[in-house]
């Protein structure tokens, strides 16, 4: 039996936001991304954000990449960029006790369905930053590398 939309894994293209333009041209649209931070630190917090983008190309966010490959000042200015030209923005942060108690990967998938159901727009797709994100209410893609890593 096969599943529509379809749910596979892809790898990620030479532009980051090329997965969402296609979807979003698809009608599947609007598409939200979701995304971690802190996930190897060993005394958490995880820190995880959902986000949907207008569907159009913006120069402010032309460098918008893994925040590792950032710098501080370079982080901030797409920060700003983000919350101001983002139609939603959803951030979660999940403590340390919460992830000794469900363990990094549950809170991490815990987290990404919390960020996305804080969206003020229902996404009609996520994509997700490596892995599939079970229990979403609305399909989703796993982006291999989708955090720019």
């Amino acid at each position: 039996m096969s599943r529509w939309p379809p749910r596979f894994p892809v790898r990620r293209a030479a532009a980051l936001r090329t997965y969402e333009f296609t979807l979003h041209r698809s009608g599947l649209g609007p598409v939200a991304g979701v995304d971690e931070a802190g996930r190897g630190a060993c005394a958490g917090p995880l820190v995880v954000a959902a986000c949907v983008l207008r569907p159009t190309q913006l120069a402010s966010l032309a460098e918008l990449d893994d925040s590792k490959k950032l710098t501080e000042a370079a982080r901030e200015k797409l920060y700003r960029a983000v919350t101001r030209y983002a139609e939603s923005w959803s951030v979660v942060v999940i403590e340390a006790e919460e992830i000794d108690r469900i363990g990094i990967h549950v809170a991490n998938i815990e987290g990404m369905r919390r960020a996305v159901a804080g969206l003020d727009v229902v996404p009609g797709y996520v994509l997700s930053d490596g892995f599939p994100v079970p229990g979403l209410t609305v399909p989703s893609l796993p982006v291999i590398g989708g955090g720019g890593g």
